[in-house]
């Protein structure tokens, strides 16, 4: 009479003699494509904030520079002062201001093009341009 595998073998081995180890490398595979997709969504979120803040330095010095006693120089250097306070002068180094007509008025355009931060907030080429605008009211 032969003897029989004990239930659960085959061929003389164990599953779990088959897989052992497994679980380390599965743990390393995966947590190693979580911190890649972890990384993806911090940058972009790091990415939408820059955007962010510079629309709205850019806004705020074009409505600066349409007041009654102010100018477009005042609303530019309202905006590298709003922009070097809140992200790096790094990012400011390039506003400029344009009086320009805008919806039939006269107005204020104010725009900064930096590099566009894709690794921290250092930027590797790609250029980031943003515009606000503001109309002047009263006298013209």
């Amino acid at each position: 009479m032969g003897q029989q595998a004990p239930p659960g073998r085959r061929g003389g081995t164990r599953r779990g003699d088959i897989e052992q180890g497994s679980a380390i490398a599965e743990f390393v595979m995966v947590s190693g494509l979580l911190l890649a997709v972890f990384a993806s969504v911090l940058q972009l979120t790091l990415v939408l904030h820059v955007r962010n803040t510079l629309l709205d330095a850019a806004a705020t010095g074009a409505r600066y520079g349409t007041l009654a006693d102010r100018g477009p120089g005042d609303g530019a250097q309202l905006t590298r002062e709003l922009v070097s306070s809140a992200l790096s002068p790094r990012f400011a180094s390039d506003v400029r201001a344009v009086s320009r007509e805008i919806g039939g008025r006269q107005g204020l355009e104010i725009s900064i093009n930096t590099g566009l931060p894709l690794v921290g907030f250092f930027a590797l080429g790609a250029e980031l341009r943003v515009t606000g605008e503001a109309v002047r009211y009263g006298g013209g």
